[in-house]
């Protein structure tokens, strides 16, 4: 059995599954959730101001309107 235990309290996730089976296919979906995921926490850190957030989306080149200013 796969028992899948999330955060604490009231919190939601979105329930995604990857499967890695060695195909070049799943190697992209692999690529792209594993990317983007991650990013888009570093995205909402950056837009509430966190300054580590802001340098970490320079150094990944993460287009952001509020790193323009």
């Amino acid at each position: 059995d796969v028992v899948a235990c999330v955060g604490m309290g009231y919190s939601q996730h979105s329930g995604v599954v990857i499967v890695a089976d060695g195909t070049p296919e799943a190697a992209a979906r692999l690529e792209r959730v594993l990317w983007n995921d991650p990013a888009t926490g570093v995205m909402r850190h950056a837009d509430a101001g966190y300054d580590i957030a802001k340098a970490a989306a320079r150094e990944h080149g993460l287009n952001l309107p509020s790193l323009k200013a």
